[in-house]
């Protein structure tokens, strides 16, 4: 009878240890995770967040210095809105317009003015159109500078690419920033994925789009969720022979910390 007891245990060991191996369980993860740096060097003037806050998309998290880049747009916004320039020019090519049109009367009707008279006002004419044209192509580019100049101004403002809550703030205020430098983590956690691999034959059992249901471990009792198959990896890993497949599931209520491992509860 021993010897029996035995050998069933024997049996058992390997099929528990099998059943652990192939569990399809995984990590949470946010649905949005991003690490937000800058495009320019620049000491880090403000904060206008704090971490653990929820912002929406838009909102300028963090300020570099920008006060050169402020007056150059103020600079280039006066530059493009001054028309005086081109109002003095259109106001004076109407003028020889009405010279020119007037000495054309005289000359065809009475032969009171010369032809010389007639050519020469005539060419004023060309002239003041070759005048205004340059300068309304300077008025384009002067609208041009003043668009990158805000530009450049707007690279010094870090803002929230989507509705979130600051995760991290790595900067001290005055500390000076290099281009691709982390500044600010944000994320979206009012939906998370589960990311389990699953042997290949198991996960035939699964489709995107399919519902399915999942348990998260937490500190307390383990919950169990409705998910939806967002993602069947289209290859298995040579090496484990496993696929990737994430499960999107919602978290409006935030009980789900991300980092917490879960389970895909499969029939």
């Amino acid at each position: 009878m021993l010897r029996l007891q035995i050998i069933a245990l024997c049996l058992l060991i390997p099929l528990a240890a099998w059943g652990q191996q192939w569990t399809p369980r995984g990590i949470t993860e946010p649905y949005r995770d991003a690490t937000l740096s800058a495009t320019v060097s620049e000491p880090v003037s403000a904060f206008l967040c704090a971490e653990g806050q929820f912002v929406e998309a838009g909102t300028v998290l963090l300020e570099l210095d920008r006060e050169e880049e402020t007056l150059e747009v103020d600079r280039r916004r006066l530059i493009a809105e001054s028309k005086a320039e081109v109002t003095a020019a259109r106001q004076r090519l109407e003028t020889l317009q009405l010279n020119m049109k007037a000495t054309r009367q005289l000359f065809e009707s009475t032969q009171s003015v010369s032809r010389e008279e007639l050519l020469e006002r005539e060419l004023e004419c060309k002239l003041a159109e070759a005048e205004l044209e340059g300068l309304l192509i300077a008025e384009e580019r002067e609208e041009l500078e003043y668009r990158i100049a805000q530009v450049q101004l707007e690279k010094r403002l870090i803002r929230a690419p989507f509705d979130g809550i600051i995760v991290k703030i790595y900067p001290e205020l005055g500390e000076n920033c290099t281009p691709q430098d982390p500044l600010i983590r944000i994320a979206d956690i009012t939906r998370c994925r589960l990311i389990v691999h699953l042997e290949a034959s198991v996960s035939r059992q699964v489709k995107e789009q399919m519902d399915v249901r999942i348990r998260i471990d937490g500190a307390g009792n383990p919950k169990i969720l409705p998910g939806t198959v967002e993602y069947i990896s289209p290859v298995v890993d040579p090496s484990s022979g496993l696929r990737e497949v994430k499960v999107l599931f919602d978290n409006n209520d935030g009980q789900v910390n991300p980092g917490m491992t879960g389970t895909l509860l499969l029939k």
